[in-house]
């Protein structure tokens, strides 16, 4: 007589568990389309022990290897060296020379929690925080652009501060081995001054750069006066962090951010996120500013500040703390950073095609929308490939080529970004944002006539664009405002 095979456990009909479970000891949340993912990475931590049995043990008593276990397997994030360069050039170039000034005209170091302290020079120390830095290339940039910045010669002393959910992460930034994948986005020229080659394939930058940066383990979304201390931080970096943080760690997440800058600080969000409503921006004394084509957090007087024009929408509910701002870290003219019915802020777009066939193919739009500003790129460059068809109308397919440009702009492939940016424009004449983006990509690249040429072309087709397209890749920017962006821009860069 043979025994009967055990019947196959439903994982899926477990997943409600771990979602609550990474929810109330992580503060992380996931969806009903990341299922596969959760399975996985459920299986792979449960090892030896059943599934459910793991989450019996978790949910009773919860260790701290386990969840670090769980954080490993669900926060791994894609970053490389200089990410989204136009935030360092308006670091380097916009904020740091007024921080620097400041500093050295500090005879006393302001309280600062562990960091505070005379360190030598006139001034104190400038701290910046990488927050949610995943492998450290975001540290790493942060710390070659303040020492390109010679902070010390004008007698500021420097640290950057990195920390992450994920110890595996940590791990390897500490390690500090990078390869091609990594400085993707990094010239030649700065790899050479900036880092060495280890072996094969494989850099590591330099010890004037490595020492000046600590990691640590920490979540965002916990309090701790300590570490959060009013003025701890002059810069913050916190990108495509948010975006995961169920609503009540995200409250707390961004009262730890925001409460943490310091008088002058500025704090750069990603594409994908925003302070959740300019209540909480200036209940916190934060403007948001724009130079060299992105945007930012600055903690400043309301009446000094040379506040960039907000269009500041919102739906017709938000959830306590939320509104639909324009994105910190956010360009318009970005999708990223629009509200696109499911992402992080915004409201939802109004079909232009009517009917259901018209109702799917905007739904699928918005479900790569969400995808891409989950971090789930792959997923959602399928979803616009979906829309790329003959049989789509060609204004749609317009929209999913840009879409797709976007994408390839976050993991910092330029070139692929300005090609789909191109077909996205020949497929509709009329369509301003793909001109807009063309425009910021040649500006970065020093092409004075080609950014002119582009940016000329947006600001005319603006005064046309449609108002569905507006809300769906305006950054929450109304038309007088993108238009002003353009002229800015062009003034920016006279040959």
């Amino acid at each position: 007589m043979t025994r009967a095979a055990p019947a196959a456990l439903d994982l899926p009909s477990l997943l409600p568990r771990l979602r609550a479970l990474l929810a109330a000891r992580l503060g992380l949340h996931f969806d009903e389309r990341q299922d596969d993912r959760l399975t996985a990475a459920l299986t792979r931590v449960a090892g030896p022990v059943s599934p459910e049995r793991f989450l019996d043990q978790m949910e009773l008593a919860p260790t701290r290897a386990r969840l670090d276990a769980l954080a490993a397997e669900l926060t791994v994030g894609e970053t490389f060296f200089f990410r989204h360069a136009e935030q360092f050039d308006a670091l380097r170039f916009d904020l740091l020379p007024g921080m620097v000034r400041s500093l050295s005209e500090s005879a006393q170091a302001e309280p600062g929690g562990q960091w505070g302290g005379q360190l030598g020079g006139p001034g104190r120390r400038l701290r910046a925080l990488s927050a949610g830095c995943a492998s450290g290339e975001e540290a790493y940039t942060l710390a070659i652009t303040l020492h390109r910045a010679g902070l010390q010669a004008q007698g500021v002393d420097w640290e950057v501060l990195a920390v992450d959910l994920n110890p595996a992460a940590l791990a390897r930034a500490a390690a500090a081995r990078y390869g091609e994948w990594s400085l993707r986005a990094t010239p030649q020229e700065q790899r050479d001054l900036w880092l060495h080659r280890v072996d094969p394939g494989l850099w590591t930058p330099l010890p004037a750069i490595r020492e000046r940066v600590r990691f640590a383990q920490r979540n965002l979304a916990q309090p701790d006066a300590m570490f959060w201390a009013p003025g701890s931080f002059d810069i913050i970096f916190c990108r495509n962090v948010l975006i995961y943080f169920e609503p009540t760690a995200l409250r707390q997440a961004i009262r730890n951010l925001t409460g943490a800058l310091a008088p002058g600080g500025a704090l750069f969000l990603g594409h994908a996120e925003t302070l959740r409503g300019k209540d909480v921006a200036q209940e916190a004394g934060l403007v948001l500013r724009q130079a060299h084509g992105c945007f930012f957090y600055r903690r400043e007087p309301v009446e000094d500040a040379r506040v960039w024009p907000l269009a500041w929408t919102s739906s017709s509910s938000p959830a306590p703390g939320v509104d639909a701002a324009p994105s910190a870290g956010a360009i318009p003219g970005s999708a990223l950073s629009s509200g696109s019915g499911h992402g992080v802020a915004g409201t939802p777009s109004t079909p232009d095609a009517a009917g259901p066939e018209g109702d799917a193919d905007q739904a699928l739009l918005d479900e790569a929308l969400q995808l891409i500003e989950a971090g789930q790129v792959e997923d959602g460059l399928r979803a616009c490939a979906r829309l790329i068809t003959p049989g789509t109308p060609a204004a749609l397919q317009a929209e999913g080529l840009f879409l797709h440009g976007l994408a390839m702009e976050e993991r910092g492939q330029l070139p692929a970004a300005e090609w789909h940016h191109q077909r996205a424009a020949a497929k509709d004449a009329a369509f301003a944002f793909p001109h807009l983006r063309l425009g910021l990509l040649a500006r970065r690249r020093g092409e004075v006539i080609a950014a002119h040429r582009e940016l000329r072309r947006a600001l005319e087709l603006l005064d046309h664009e449609s108002s569905e397209r507006l809300r769906r890749f305006g950054g929450g920017f109304d038309r007088d405002d993108l238009r002003r962006l353009c002229r800015d821009e062009m003034q920016e860069t006279r040959a």
